[in-house]
């Protein structure tokens, strides 16, 4: 239970212990259902935004319309998403669900991330384009991430 509190730093930190015990307990119990429900997980996701979101005229209003709504979700400190006509890309700070998953990488069991699968979802709903994931980097700490695409 998070109990209000004016000190900020102790109720996110809190929901952080919550979510990552949360999330690799619930990426566990699936088994080998966790890849088609995490990728179910991110198609709703993407389907909550896109039913909102209206049309774009490019892919850069397309961006700062996710981008805007990944942030409303607060899962993370800082999202940026990014989107050319052929590179698409998700930086995130301070993600709470990375920290689950480094409980599952810890245990050697793979982790499934849903706002990844939302990003894909999204592109292919709103600008028509399919997506290839290109990988992921982790340049700092837990919870930092770029996420890469290459849109077709």
């Amino acid at each position: 239970m998070v109990m209000y509190d004016f000190d900020k730093t102790k109720i996110i930190m809190t929901n952080l212990n919550f979510i990552k015990q949360y999330h690799s307990t619930m990426i566990k119990a699936l088994g080998e259902d966790a890849k088609k429900v995490n990728a179910k997980v991110g198609s709703i996701l993407a389907d909550n935004w896109a039913e909102n979101a209206g049309n774009f005229n490019n892919n850069t209003e397309f961006a700062q319309s996710f981008e805007n709504y990944l942030k409303k979700l607060e899962f993370a400190d800082e999202v940026r998403v990014n989107c050319n006509e052929k590179n698409y890309t998700l930086d995130i700070k301070g993600c709470v669900i990375c920290h689950g998953n480094e409980i599952l990488r810890k245990e050697g069991i793979p982790t499934a991330c849903p706002i990844m699968q939302a990003a894909k979802y999204a592109a292919v709903k709103k600008i028509g384009r399919n997506v290839i994931t290109k990988g992921v980097e982790k340049p700092g700490v837990v919870g930092e991430c770029t996420i890469k695409f290459e849109l077709e």
